[in-house]
């Protein structure tokens, strides 16, 4: 049984090396966010950030089925996981099965910035609340906004115009730890409009699940994130 739950990933496929996010997982292999799927049948080793552990579980996988945008990856099949990632695996279910029972998660970015953390039983990692520049847009249209909050496996990127659901596109991130700009693709996740934001406690803007970036990448959010934590 599979279930919808992101969370950061790494994905190795021979020299091609790229850190994503997860769509769903169950006890037989993972859905990766990918712009750029391996073929069928590469295989690929991962190494999977689960919440509540101090390290990430590694593991190999077989390339399978693919989905095309808006939901753009694709299935891997875990070849012999380890027992300690399928324990893993099996107590993230069991507690996503729980909090299921009190509904869906709430979307990034459409809880009260008042909230501190921003946080959700039903997410596999929490929101925290942050302001920072992010530059954010396409190749033709980039425009200077103001992240909300942050978690591992995105962002809310507070804007009057908001990119239309599943667009691919491109943050900058001037995150408040001081270092350079990082830079990461990502698909948007969830929208509210300026008119939407009207009836609701919650800013305008995009939420935004990270997809393909580095390894940089992925260390300077989590270093974000443990920086804003250590400020609240």
């Amino acid at each position: 049984m599979r279930a919808p739950i992101v969370f950061p990933i790494r994905v190795a496929a021979g020299p091609t090396i790229v850190q994503t996010t997860t769509r769903e997982v169950s006890a037989d292999g993972v859905f990766v966010c990918s712009l750029r799927p391996p073929k069928p049948g590469t295989q690929v080793s991962l190494k999977l950030y689960l919440p509540g552990g101090p390290q990430a579980e590694e593991a190999t996988a077989v390339v399978g089925e693919w989905r095309s945008a808006p939901e753009g990856g694709y299935w891997a099949e875990f070849v012999d996981p380890p027992q300690t990632l399928r324990d893993r695996i099996a107590g993230l279910l069991q507690r996503r099965a729980r909090a299921s029972a009190s509904g869906p998660p709430t979307p990034i970015g459409a809880m009260s910035l008042a909230q501190k953390p921003l946080d959700d039983p039903r997410r596999a990692f929490p929101r925290v609340e942050a302001r920072f520049g992010v530059r954010f847009g396409n190749v033709q249209d980039f425009v200077l906004e103001y992240a909300a909050n942050i978690s591992a496996g995105g962002v809310f990127v507070q804007t009057e115009s908001p990119p239309e659901l599943h667009a691919v596109v491109t943050v900058i991130m001037e995150l408040p730890d001081g270092g350079k700009p990082v830079e990461a693709k990502g698909v948007v996740v969830h929208r509210v409009s300026a008119q939407e934001a009207k009836g609701r406690n919650s800013p305008p803007g995009a939420g935004v699940q990270f997809v393909d970036s580095s390894d940089e990448f992925r260390e300077r959010i989590d270093r974000a994130i443990e920086f804003i934590l250590k400020g609240l």
